[in-house]
């Protein structure tokens, strides 16, 4: 791939359905790769396997910035938010930052909070929204190479819109408070399940959890409506 390409999984129109702008028309960017496997998840946790696992890489396209300006620019009709989402895109952050400064809605870029941003030299992310899905023990990742607080504290000091999204199945509240300790930014939690059946098996004991906690409850409406169709 030329330095200049990006490697994109999809570009679609829909509804955001989890986190804090659920329900909101947006612009969905989803870049193909990321550096952590989670494998405790399998296909349940991670509803875009297709733009994780390397076997679909031969469906990814390599698009430069100004032809993902191109297909987006087909909605801005709708005053649509733009969701650059993954895969992981913080891979991407410093290719896809003329995107950043060139789309004049709001942003928000669903990561792992991982990889470490340098807001000075591109200043214009601090104007986005970070929906950190910091991974737990769920996912079978170890907690090294899950957890990067110096990243993730980089996030919260630099952006004022970010929050947290954990994707959660049992009580998992001492890895919540270990990864947010000292962080002032909302914290969601959302049931894990890449299918209704699952969703709804696991909702109930979610909903209790924020209850309890004094999170905010997500759902995953996509996946409640559509599974793991693609472009939804």
């Amino acid at each position: 791939m030329k330095k200049d390409l990006l490697p994109i999984s999809e570009i679609f129109y829909s509804i955001q359905g989890e986190g804090k702008y659920a329900g909101k028309p947006s612009v969905f960017l989803r870049v193909g790769g990321c550096n952590l496997t989670c494998p405790g998840f399998s296909d349940k946790g991670c509803d875009s396997y297709y733009a994780v696992d390397k076997n679909y890489k031969n469906e990814w396209k390599s698009l430069s910035i100004e032809e993902i300006k191109k297909e987006i620019s087909k909605y801005l009709k709708f005053n649509p938010h733009l969701v650059i989402t993954g895969g992981e895109p913080t891979l991407y952050y410093e290719k896809l930052y003329p995107l950043i400064e060139w789309f004049k809605g709001e942003i928000t870029i669903e990561t792992n909070a991982t990889i470490f941003i340098d807001f000075e030299k591109y200043p214009f992310y601090k104007y986005v929204t970070f929906a950190m899905s910091v991974k737990l023990s769920n996912s079978g990742e170890e907690y090294k190479k899950r957890v990067n607080k110096k990243a993730i504290l980089n996030i919260s000091k630099n952006t004022k819109k970010s929050f947290f999204k954990f994707v959660i199945d049992r009580d998992l509240k001492e890895e919540i408070e270990d990864i947010t300790k000292g962080i002032d930014l909302e914290i969601y939690c959302m049931p894990l399940g890449a299918t209704k059946e699952e969703l709804e098996k696991n909702a109930p004991f979610v909903f209790d959890f924020c209850l309890k906690n004094g999170y905010s409850y997500s759902d995953r409406i996509h996946i409640r409506l559509f599974g793991k169709k693609k472009g939804i």
